[in-house]
């Protein structure tokens, strides 16, 4: 294997999950505030993937940084289109543009899926860029992730 060889992507799915309720709370040790992001409902479509967020399946939990920063840690299944239940936990940063850093919503999202056709999920790196939408337009709180997987 040549471990200089350039990092391809493939786009894989993108996910659309609408959000119910929000919480955020703290201080906690250590400075940061917690909070909590209960996951409503959402879809699932691309190339590689199509189906829905199970309606209610669990939440995010950020850790919002003294920095700033925000650290993702999500848990929710997934539904493919055939049935196929999926788990998956996403963890990744929100990243606000400050002086010359852009900001960036990035992630690393790891699944469980039953062996079968989904069963790529179970050991394939994928990576995501996210984007937050707060209820505007007569659309609900949501957020738009895409994957790729990395090879």
């Amino acid at each position: 294997m040549d471990i200089t060889a350039a990092i391809n992507l493939e786009h894989v799915f993108d996910i659309r999950i609408n959000f119910d309720k929000r919480w955020m709370f703290g201080p906690v040790p250590g400075g940061n505030k917690q909070g909590f992001t209960s996951v409503k409902d959402g879809l699932v479509e691309g190339p590689r993937l199509n189906g829905r967020v199970v309606e209610y399946s669990g939440a995010d939990w950020p850790a919002v940084r003294v920095d700033g920063v925000i650290e993702l840690q999500a848990h929710y299944m997934l539904e493919a289109s055939d049935g196929t239940q999926i788990y998956i936990r996403n963890l990744g940063y929100v990243h606000t543009a400050a002086g010359p850093i852009p900001g960036y919503f990035c992630c690393t999202p790891y699944f469980r899926a039953p062996e079968g056709p989904h069963g790529w999920l179970n050991h394939t790196v994928l990576v995501g860029i996210g984007e937050r939408r707060p209820g505007t337009d007569g659309q609900p709180d949501h957020s738009l992730f895409r994957y790729y997987s990395v090879g």
